[in-house]
């Protein structure tokens, strides 16, 4: 596996009432001169594993909080 490289971070609020960081991380890739990411995790500030249920929606895997982005250009 390659670097990951912290992508976007994104505020969200959990059904736990809690504030948390989501982190997307990607790998940087080169292919035939064309720059390209790939998706490699999305977690919690503490590396916590988390599902993406929707678009701007996580679940931790965990807990079984869900999360929800407020960022529109969360994934």
């Amino acid at each position: 596996m390659g670097d990951m490289v912290l992508k976007h971070l994104y505020h969200a609020r959990g059904s736990d009432g809690k504030d948390y960081e989501v982190h997307v991380y990607v790998e940087p890739a080169s292919h035939d001169n064309a720059h390209i990411e790939r998706l490699a995790k999305v977690c919690l500030a503490d590396g916590g594993e988390l599902r993406v249920v929707a678009t701007r929606k996580y679940e931790i895997v965990a807990s079984g909080v869900t999360l929800q982005a407020h960022d529109q250009d969360a994934i």
